[in-house]
């Protein structure tokens, strides 16, 4: 550490006295760093570059995409916001910007930037292909569709046009229009995949399934690697009783995507259908793992279960979901016979009176589901407790949207601890020399507190240390550290991608981390 420290004391002093050509060469070895893919090199370099002619654009527009490679998502708008006002004309600020804030969800915002890069740079394709997702994402489908006629105009033959013109009219339940969009899209490129399956996601709702069959196929022999399109070709085979088909395609999805929901719920009602009840369990065991509140999962494991015997365990899931559903009658009355099997009369006994008086009750009685209405599926996001044996689709067939972006790269991801951190002895030294008055003070009395726990007084204090000295990096990461502790990530991420840019390069993973987690949270 000590080393690096002093090499980049001997980088300043080389800089002092070759400024020009020195900033020259360091953004070349920066932009090679970055090219690369060593981000958090090149961020170092780009750092320095920035520290000796802070008038420049071009650092931090680079420092920027540096951020964006590590997920940092706060860092790289603050970097294109001080790009775009050094250079309000330099359009791949606003690009990446967008980017970032589609990253983040604020769809909006990216609006607005979509819109100013695309008039300064009219003929870039793929900044109107972003714009019109962006306006689909905020229920703008009249500007987003209007977007879509004007990418048409300008290319005719861009297959992805149409696409985005039926993403827009699906969500305005223009279904004709979509699916006449869609036919446009193959007649321009009769092998583009998003129009395959899109025309077959639309045939599929009209309950052509063998067409919406031939589609999928078509799509697939494109791109075999789908795990969406063959989870939908398997619910068309279901759907014409290709129960073999259905389960190998399920089997194929799950292959690529092992935590795919749909995929296991289904293959689990399957297995059940033709008897193999303990692979049935199986999958209803990782659905309750990832979705341990799924009560609908939770009484088929119940009824599985109770098939193969395991009376007790039954009786628990069983419980479990008669609690959640005091009027689910169904469930008394399968508790109640586990129940009497297992020598429980008296729980039996009160299971069968409850249901009873329930059904007096209602006078009319109540009506129980005792098989799977045959071609019938429910949607992901339903909660009736009489669909627990019906086959899940997702809530919409419209096409994934799919932002277009010309930086690529691979993302750092080293593991690192996320613990509280204390400046090296050197760093306390420049530290000490920089801010002798108060800056480690407040440090040492925010690391106090907040081993004490004391996490808003500790924040307090890391705050005092940050205002006597705006770069005490520490301090940035620690109390980015702490508002992660309270949930509060607003206040989190900015403080880590500062700590980040200033050279704890962890921070970056951390970041990194919570953007996945959140991405978990929402797919959930």
């Amino acid at each position: 550490m000590k080393k690096i420290l002093l090499l980049l004391v001997f980088s300043f002093s080389l800089l002092g006295s070759h400024a020009q050509i020195n900033t020259d060469r360091m953004m070349n070895v920066a932009r090679n760093a970055l090219y690369y893919e060593d981000y958090v090199l090149s961020i170092s370099y780009f750092n320095i570059v920035i520290n000796y002619k802070p008038h420049l654009y071009e650092p931090y527009f680079f420092r920027g995409v540096a951020k964006f490679y590590l997920e940092d998502y706060s860092g790289a708008i603050l970097d294109c916001t001080e790009t775009i006002r050094r250079n309000p004309y330099f359009p791949g600020s606003y690009e990446l910007r967008g980017l970032a804030y589609i990253n983040l969800g604020n769809f909006a915002a990216a609006v607005n930037d979509y819109e100013t890069a695309t008039e300064m740079t009219p003929e870039n394709r793929s900044l109107w292909h972003n714009l019109v997702l962006c306006n689909i994402e905020i229920d703008s489908l009249d500007r987003a569709d209007s977007i879509a006629d004007i990418m048409i105009k300008k290319w005719a033959k861009y297959a992805d046009g149409y696409n985005l013109k039926a993403q827009a009219l699906l969500q305005k339940e223009d279904t004709l229009a979509a699916e006449a969009a869609i036919d446009q899209a193959l007649e321009a490129d009769k092998y583009n995949i998003n129009a395959l399956s899109a025309k077959a996601g639309i045939l599929m709702s009209h309950e052509a399934y063998q067409e919406a069959i031939n589609y999928y196929n078509e799509s697939l022999r494109l791109n075999p690697k789908s795990a969406g399109n063959l989870i939908n070709r398997a619910l068309c085979h279901y759907h014409l009783d290709h129960y073999r088909d259905a389960m190998k395609d399920y089997d194929l999805a799950l292959d690529i995507e092992p935590k795919n929901f749909v995929g296991h719920y289904n293959r689990g009602l399957l297995r059940a259908n033709v008897g193999e009840d303990n692979l049935a369990i199986e999958d209803f065991d990782f659905i309750l793992s990832i979705a341990p509140d799924d009560m609908m999962a939770t009484f088929n494991r119940a009824t599985l279960l109770d098939n193969i015997g395991d009376y007790r365990g039954a009786i628990r899931d069983y419980t479990t979901v008669i609690n959640e559903f005091p009027k689910f009658l169904y469930g008394y009355e399968r508790r109640a016979a586990a129940r009497r099997k297992i020598g429980d009369i008296a729980g039996a006994n009160r299971d069968e009176e409850h249901v009873l008086k329930e059904q007096i009750a209602h006078r009319y009685g109540y009506s129980t589901p005792t098989s799977r209405q045959k071609n019938k599926t429910r949607k992901k996001s339903s909660v009736n407790l009489d669909d627990y044996q019906k086959l899940v689709e997702e809530d919409d067939r419209e096409p994934d949207k799919v932002y277009e972006s010309e930086y690529r790269g691979k993302v750092q991801n080293r593991e690192q601890e996320a613990k509280l951190i204390l400046p090296t002895e050197h760093t306390y030294n420049i530290y000490k020399e920089l801010a002798p008055d108060d800056a480690l003070a407040y440090f040492e009395k925010a690391y106090q507190e907040a081993q004490e726990g004391n996490i808003n007084e500790a924040i307090a204090h890391f705050t005092r240390a940050i205002e006597t000295n705006d770069t005490f990096a520490e301090a940035y990461f620690n109390r980015g550290l702490l508002h992660l502790l309270l949930d509060d990530t607003q206040a989190a991420i900015p403080d880590l991608s500062k700590a980040g840019e200033l050279g704890i390069y962890q921070a970056y993973n951390i970041i990194k981390k919570n953007q996945n987690n959140k991405r978990k949270q929402n797919a959930e």
